[in-house]
């Protein structure tokens, strides 16, 4: 069974987050494939490379990393995140910003990744 999973809610403003690594985990725990998780609006803020959580909450950008060491693609709305300031190398270069503000385990990606999922998954999960 193939999934994707949606998250459109920024890591530290609900316990969506929590629960969407949560659910993940267990899913590739119990050998689901994870076709893509798509951050969406304040989602993306899931990439933004300097996060600096407080030594007592999640670190999100650590747990993150471990789901893509699952080979599962963690992908960015680009709209959203360049909405947002968060940019890879080559965003950077276009909006004339210095550096990169996404860490490197997510990829920028258009609007038809997401959709995708509609047509090569079995089941959408969002978290909101």
């Amino acid at each position: 069974m193939r999934i994707q999973v949606n998250v459109y809610s920024a890591p530290w403003s609900s316990q969506s987050s929590v629960d969407a690594l949560t659910f993940l985990e267990e899913a590739l725990r119990q050998g689901y494939e994870i076709s893509r998780v798509f951050f969406f609006f304040d989602g993306v803020y899931h990439g933004l490379s300097s996060q600096s959580p407080a030594s007592d909450e999640t670190n999100f950008l650590t747990q993150w990393q471990k789901i893509r060491d699952n080979d599962v693609e963690l992908l960015l709305c680009i709209a959203a995140s360049a909405n947002r300031g968060l940019l890879d190398d080559a965003e950077a270069k276009r909006y004339d910003k210095e550096h990169p503000t996404i860490a490197n385990c997510f990829s920028l990606t258009g609007l038809g990744q997401w959709a995708t999922g509609f047509h090569d998954s079995d089941h959408i999960i969002t978290f909101k």
